[in-house]
């Protein structure tokens, strides 16, 4: 590519080649924020905007959509949903033109974190939208209580969701790499040999396992990432049940919890027992 010469769409696409394993089972992510994505980042660099200042951009946005979402004026939800799906849409922005212009650095990565500040407070922001807007509830005052309870509600979802991120990073820094690394130097064993007479139906067990836990992952996958996230929001908001939008992914994240603790600490005994 030239000094003078722009990427086409076509090379813009390809720089983002290495992710699409990662987004083949994410159809939000990969059929309709990445293709706009691109239409975006081939505009940004006719226009001569950087990485980082689209990043500074999508952080701007998002600050615009919660204000909105805050407001107690019915009409400008609308508006603050489609400043974050806007802001969702230049978060793929900024790395696309990095990758595409050669120009990823350190202090781009930075921003492109700290931007995402929104997910953070995301569920909290759904606890005020749902008090301030009794009307998009199908529970405005839930088992006799006040809309006080949707405060409560979007705060203990925001919580869990930060704690259910914070499980996993704890995991990872202290824990997965030694288990992968224990995994990747061990060899099979005779208890891990199936006798002759049951090959056949120890495989057949142990591919519909891998096949069912490959689809509950895929499903949890695409419930976690943002993107879905928004497009629920927009359903809730039209259909009217915030609440019920709320209620779902606070019992998500906490039964997400639970269970991860579970798993994390048994592996972890394993890990303890191979020292």
């Amino acid at each position: 590519m030239g000094l003078s010469t722009y990427p086409t769409l076509r090379e813009i696409r390809e720089t983002h080649a290495w992710k699409r394993e990662y987004e083949m089972y994410l159809p939000l992510s990969r059929y309709v924020f990445r293709p706009a994505g691109f239409l975006l980042t081939w505009l940004a660099i006719r226009i001569g905007l950087t990485s980082e200042a689209v990043s500074w951009l999508s952080g701007f946005v998002a600050l615009l959509g919660c204000l909105c979402l805050l407001c107690s004026q019915q009409q400008l939800l609308p508006i603050g949903i489609g400043l974050l799906v806007l802001f969702n849409l230049l978060d793929c922005v900024d790395g696309s033109i990095a990758r595409t212009m050669k120009t990823a650095n350190s202090y781009g990565r930075y921003l492109d974190s700290i931007m995402a500040w929104v997910d953070m407070g995301f569920w909290a922001l759904m606890g005020i939208m749902a008090f301030r807007h009794p009307t998009l509830l199908v529970f405005p005052v839930p088992m006799g209580y006040s809309p006080i309870f949707w405060l409560a509600v979007g705060g203990l979802a925001c919580y869990f969701f930060n704690l259910l991120s914070y499980i996993e990073r704890t995991f990872d820094q202290y824990i997965r790499g030694e288990l992968e690394s224990i995994k990747s130097n061990r060899k099979t064993g005779p208890e891990d040999t199936p006798k002759d007479g049951e090959t056949e139906k120890y495989s057949h067990k142990r591919e519909k396992f891998i096949f069912l836990r490959r689809i509950i992952s895929r499903i949890n996958h695409n419930v976690r990432v943002r993107e879905t996230h928004y497009f629920l929001l927009i359903l809730a908001y039209y259909c009217k049940v915030i609440d019920l939008f709320l209620i779902f992914y606070l019992f998500y994240y906490f039964l997400h919890i639970i269970l991860l603790v579970i798993i994390y600490s048994n592996r972890g005994r394993k890990l303890r027992k191979s020292y």
